[in-house]
């Protein structure tokens, strides 16, 4: 009996084992992430979050425009709708005059900067979801806690700073809503969902800093 009971137990061990080595070769520890989840909203609570008041239309762009002669830049936003809206696109660039030596080589010299690349999809069920997230060509997607979220925060500190006849200050906007900090779950930091209270102005933002 008891070397019946020995075999039963040496072969639910062995397959427990196998098992655990299957599960650590499919999602290996390093890949799981508390913050590897997704902000799962309708189509307008995620133009709420990014300080839209309206639902967008496909095809539809929000731009925002300014130029600040002073520093020789211009920063351009827009949030597009593609067609059949099967995703929403942000997008920020600075564009540098050509006086400007922030360049030493030829290829970037004068060219556009892009500041923010993200996109957003639906679901069959018609929830959205971010599925990337570039800010200064670093991705952020999965990288710190409520990336998502705080990708809208971002957004909308920058379009902020547009609306009040101002240049986005992109170290201090990273700084303020995407660096974590030290302690708590995925650094301790928690998104303040898309700057509750923010709306943009919803007349296109075009102008020339004095």
């Amino acid at each position: 009996m008891d070397l019946c009971n020995n075999i039963v137990f040496s072969k639910n061990l062995n397959n427990m084992i196998k098992f655990i080595k299957l599960c650590i070769f499919l999602y290996p520890p390093f890949t799981i992430k508390d913050y590897d989840w997704n902000m799962r909203v309708d189509y307008k609570e995620l133009m709420e979050k990014l300080g839209v008041e309206h639902e967008l239309a496909p095809y539809e762009t929000r731009p925002w425009f300014l130029y600040d002669a002073d520093q020789g830049i211009s920063c351009s936003a827009e949030i597009r709708i593609g067609p059949g809206a099967e995703d929403v696109e942000l997008e920020i660039q600075f564009l540098h005059d050509e006086e400007d030596a922030r360049y030493d080589d030829d290829i970037n010299y004068g060219g556009p900067e892009q500041i923010m690349m993200m996109r957003f999809i639906p679901s069959q069920d018609k929830i959205w979801a971010e599925k990337l997230m570039y800010i200064r060509g670093e991705d952020y997607a999965n990288k710190i806690h409520n990336w998502g979220e705080r990708g809208c925060e971002f957004f909308c500190s920058c379009i902020g700073a547009l609306q009040m006849g101002e240049m986005p200050d992109i170290d201090e906007i990273i700084e303020k809503e995407l660096t974590d900090r030290k302690g708590g779950r995925g650094g301790g930091r928690r998104g303040k969902v898309g700057k509750k209270g923010f709306k943009i102005d919803q007349k296109p933002a075009m102008g020339m800093k004095n």
